[in-house]
């Protein structure tokens, strides 16, 4: 999940407060612990058109690798 904060004070209040961690709890009562943290301001999201679906996931890596650090495919 990504929040978008207007002001950088904000943010860091927010992240202060909860010291960077967080539950979340599932419908079935398990918690998982959540690490919260500021996101990279350079992070963008790509879409690809007209892709063949057979294309691999790691040929799609190599070839965006050159832009930097792949985080999901």
């Amino acid at each position: 999940m990504y929040i978008k904060f207007v002001e950088l004070q904000c943010l860091n209040e927010v992240l202060h407060s909860i010291a960077g961690q967080s539950e979340y709890r599932h419908e079935n009562g398990e918690i998982s612990h959540v690490k919260i943290e500021m996101a990279g301001m350079g992070t963008k999201r790509v879409r690809l058109a007209n892709l063949p679906p057979e294309t691999p996931d790691k040929a799609v890596r190599l070839a965006f690798s050159t832009y930097g650090e792949i985080k999901e495919i």
